[in-house]
């Protein structure tokens, strides 16, 4: 007895190829609406579902879907400013520049960056009275503090910091690459050291907006490098969890999408049969997963792509400045009574080459990226993941070869006394000497392990030749008098 392969109807190759392909975009779109929502019912007892639906379908913009994409940018840098600039509590903070203000005119104030940022006002006894942050710092103070003064002062009514943009005040700020950070780094500051200026606990409760709900994830997850570590795995992990949904729900709609174009093309397999497709296809897509974890792990991998891939570029020029980036991290810790000149110096010196050497492959991990797509179209959709691979490798090396010198440098740097006749140039040019050594050092082990490759190729040449003449059996020796006599023998025959 024979039985007759069920025959399903299908679209053409093409069609299917344009109706998969706007159903994977359209999905990519609602998944990253989902995530990227603002939430309007922020604090809600009762949430409705219907206004939680219309905050997803107005984020299902490819601007939401790329916001989603690099939110890991912000994290990185909520990293990178705890390594260099000690954001954990005012008292061991590191600012990228300062102004200052007396009887409302400020001073310096056109040298301060218009991007992101936080900014903390100490009075003329030199205490933190208040933290802010803004979009623009510059413009912030412009047309916000100063002319808020001014106006309630003409009115006669006091400003929250007339008193201290009267007596005189220092404003020192923290540039920041996104409002997020800026916004994150700000609120836990305020939490941790409570300035008297301030009225409240910023991100305290549930946010509505998706730049202060971030920002608080990573103001909750603030006070230290390592929380800050925990707080970007969880991000990267639920990533993960999102790639994996998305996954299964195009599986799925793809999968119903087969079986109405074939009820609609006349096919008779019964309701069994099609559920039976239906799971068969999604168990496929789990088991795919199951079977290969670096799919699993997608999600993570985009997290930490797009979380590294971004070039810090205001932290320090390692190689020019590596004296003045440890001279910071010296202040950052001299406060610390409690370590030891060992440990004191390991610390310090742990700082300047993970910042450093953060600097270094944040350049160079696009890079590497762009090259690889390039040189070996094929691997276009694994380059970023193995640019990752490969930047993780050279930061490892890049941070074995500082470990060489940095601490040298450090040392100087624990025992500098001002009271010394040495200047804090002639510091700096000492330590540079110390870099120009170590580069030095680095120059001759490569040339000589250049020398050893091409005598060793000579060596085996050699010893290849000799192998070769030694297959000959018979070699003629003679000297130069052999071959005079032999010459004046046949002229005589």
């Amino acid at each position: 007895m024979t039985t007759t392969a069920e025959v399903t109807h299908s679209l053409s190759p093409l069609s299917n190829a344009i109706v998969d392909k706007a159903i994977d975009n359209v999905t990519r779109k609602l998944i990253g609406g989902a995530r990227n929502k603002n939430n309007s019912q922020a604090g809600s007892h009762n949430p409705s579902l219907k206004r939680s639906i219309s905050d997803s379908l107005a984020a299902t913009s490819a601007e939401d879907v790329m916001q989603v994409a690099n939110r890991g940018v912000a994290w990185k840098e909520m990293i990178s400013k705890s390594l260099s600039h000690g954001i954990s509590s005012l008292a061991s903070m590191q600012y990228d520049g300062q102004f200052t203000v007396k009887n409302g005119i400020a001073e310096g104030l056109h040298q301060v960056p218009g991007n992101p940022g936080v900014y903390v006002v100490f009075d003329k006894n030199n205490t933190a009275v208040y933290v802010g942050d803004s979009t623009n710092i510059r413009s912030r103070w412009h047309a916000g503090h100063l002319n808020e003064n001014r106006q309630k002062l003409n009115n006669g009514q006091q400003y929250k910091l007339s008193e201290q943009l009267t007596e005189g005040c220092t404003v020192k700020f923290i540039s920041c690459e996104s409002k997020e950070t800026a916004a994150a780094i700000e609120a836990h500051l305020i939490k941790q050291a409570q300035p008297s200026v301030n009225a409240r606990e910023e991100l305290l409760n549930e946010q509505g907006t998706r730049s202060n709900i971030e920002a608080k994830k990573m103001k909750d997850a603030s006070g230290s490098t390592a929380s800050l570590a925990a707080g970007a795995t969880k991000a990267a992990i639920e990533n993960a969890g999102w790639s994996v949904l998305e996954t299964l729900i195009t599986t799925c709609i793809k999968a119903l999408k087969d079986e109405l174009v074939d009820i609609v093309c006349g096919g008779t397999s019964k309701l069994k049969q099609r559920i039976k497709r239906l799971f068969n296809k999604i168990w496929s897509a789990i088991s795919h997963i199951i079977k290969n974890p670096g799919s699993l792990l997608k999600g993570i991998f985009e997290f930490i792509v797009n979380a590294f891939s971004s070039a810090i570029r205001k932290i320090y020029q390692l190689a020019r400045n590596i004296y003045d980036l440890g001279y910071a991290a010296w202040q950052l810790y001299k406060g610390k009574q409690a370590l030891s000149k060992a440990e004191l110096i390991e610390k310090i010196s742990e700082t300047i080459i993970t910042s450093g050497c953060l600097v270094i492959w944040d350049a160079l991990d696009p890079i590497i990226e762009a090259h690889l797509t390039a040189l070996i179209p094929p691997m276009a959709p694994y380059s970023p993941y193995i640019a990752a691979t490969i930047s993780a490798i050279g930061f490892g090396v890049s941070s074995h070869y500082l470990s060489g010198f940095v601490p040298q440098i450090v040392e100087k740097i624990v025992n500098y006394n001002p009271m010394q006749l040495q200047s804090l140039e002639q510091q700096r040019n000492a330590c540079e000497q110390l870099i120009i050594n170590a580069e030095k050092e680095l120059i001759m082990i490569n040339g000589l392990e250049d020398y050893m490759r091409s005598t060793k190729a000579l060596v085996t040449d050699l010893d290849c030749q000799t192998q070769q003449l030694t297959q000959h059996k018979t070699i003629e020796t003679f000297s130069i008098e052999d071959r005079l006599n032999r010459l004046s023998l046949g002229v005589k025959a």
